[in-house]
């Protein structure tokens, strides 16, 4: 009887949704991917500086005799952000179930765009001391409580929004923002590295771009406040049917949903963050690529990514998202060793070739729509956030610290081998998931 009840009213909001999804017009459409996509560039510009900016922030925070030391210590603090982050999906998952979509995101950039330009302002070892490492691990949870939120928010706005047979084109340009985000950044660290001295760059140079995250951030914030909430919320609201506590309903009704997310997340949330994070960092402290090269290298990757992935959201609304997502983690699984061995092979030319099949790879996942499909509507902000959250948590942000230890105690191959691993996983996932292309938006999971 409540599974009946809970599919009426399934069948109920989806209805509704779609009476308000008539009536919106085209540009404000194409106003809402911007409004969606925004936060989500501004977030991974951060990731991006944070992790392309590692071997000088090691220096600045944590001054050793040992330069593999320093930057270990570097990506410790890098974790602390991701380990924030479960508990930034549980804050921003609420408030995107319970008061809105819009009001999540909303708080989430501010609250983003706050602590980025405080990194950049923050003194450090060498003019406070040991308060130095400290601040900076507590800026870096609250970057990671606001990205907690952003990226399945994000996800659950722009898919929302998308008319029915595009959900997975909107997906496409909302996870493009992820390398145009982190390509951004590279791209900032690139030009500082070769424009400026050592001395400059270590001294101020890096801080500029952590400060221009404010402006953005406020530019993020206006476009989103101009606009109304979902349809899928808006429906909820005149159903009724907001749930009271609903990362503890999708924790119950939506277990399945939760394992196959968090093992595509896993998958690749470990193969970005060894290639985009820890290599180019890892080439430069080794002497294998000077450091704009190596971060050069990995723009090329980037971009890849970027163009693709709107192709291939596009291309799984049209053959669905499970024949997509398929082909991409068992490409992962061919590619991933040997894309590592061309990179660390300390030729320009073998480093672009396996930033590019990489960022190829993670480009074609379409997994944007396939993540906010997989959840009802009145659990979706809470589910993504949560799913996203901890598999980044767990797996994403420990991935620079284990590649590291990996390759001190072991070949340089090992963390490709780690990734290879978990997209094993990820493939296992695949098979077990529905097929949820031409289900309506809202369903019960």
């Amino acid at each position: 009887m409540a599974l009946v009840k809970e599919r009426d009213l399934a069948k109920t909001i989806a209805a509704e949704a779609q009476r308000i999804q008539e009536e919106i017009p085209r540009h404000t459409r194409r106003r809402a991917l911007v409004a969606g996509c925004v936060g989500n560039l501004v977030e991974w510009y951060d990731f991006a500086l944070y992790g392309a900016f590692a071997p000088v922030l090691a220096t600045t925070f944590f001054p050793t005799r040992d330069p593999l030391a320093g930057l270990i210590a570097t990506y410790l603090i890098f974790v602390v952000a991701f380990l924030a982050r479960p508990a930034g999906a549980l804050l921003f998952g609420h408030l995107g179930d319970r008061v809105g979509r819009r009001s999540a995101l909303a708080a989430g950039i501010a609250l983003m765009a706050l602590v980025t330009a405080g990194t950049g302002l923050l003194p450090g070892y060498a003019a406070i001391g040991w308060p130095a490492p400290v601040l900076l691990a507590l800026l870096r949870a609250g970057q990671g409580v606001a990205v907690g939120g952003e990226y399945g928010g994000s996800a659950v706005f722009v898919v929302e929004y998308a008319p029915a047979g595009r959900r997975g084109w909107y997906g496409g340009w909302q996870w493009a923002t992820v390398g145009l985000g982190f390509a951004a950044g590279i791209a900032a660290a690139v030009l500082l590295s070769a424009v400026l001295p050592t001395s400059a760059l270590q001294s101020w140079g890096w801080r500029l771009p952590f400060l221009l995250a404010l402006p953005l951030g406020l530019i993020g914030l206006y476009i989103r406040t101009r606009l109304d909430d979902t349809p899928g919320f808006r429906a909820m609201q005149r159903v009724g049917t907001l749930a009271r506590v609903p990362v503890v309903d999708a924790l119950q009704t939506a277990r399945r949903s939760v394992a196959i997310g968090f093992g595509l997340v896993a998958a690749v949330t470990v193969t970005f963050n060894v290639f985009f994070v820890f290599l180019p960092a890892y080439s430069a402290a080794s002497g294998q690529l000077r450091l704009p090269v190596a971060l050069a290298a990995a723009l090329v990757g980037l971009v890849v990514a970027s163009t693709v992935a709107p192709m291939f959201g596009r291309l799984s609304d049209r053959v669905g998202r499970r024949p997509v997502l398929l082909g991409g983690t068992v490409a992962l699984l061919v590619v991933t060793v040997p894309a590592s061995s061309l990179v660390q092979g300390r030729e320009v030319t073998g480093a672009v070739l396996g930033y590019a099949l990489v960022g190829l790879v993670l480009g074609s996942l379409g997994l944007t729509a396939f993540l906010a499909e997989l959840f009802p509507t009145r659990l979706r902000y809470s589910g993504l956030a949560l799913t996203y959250g901890v598999a980044s948590a767990l797996f994403g942000g420990t991935a620079p610290v284990v590649a590291a230890s990996l390759t001190r105690q072991s070949a340089a191959q090992s963390p490709a081998w780690y990734a290879t691993a978990v997209a094993a996983a990820a493939v296992v996932c695949v098979l077990m998931a529905p097929e949820t292309v031409n289900r309506p938006l809202d369903t019960d999971g």
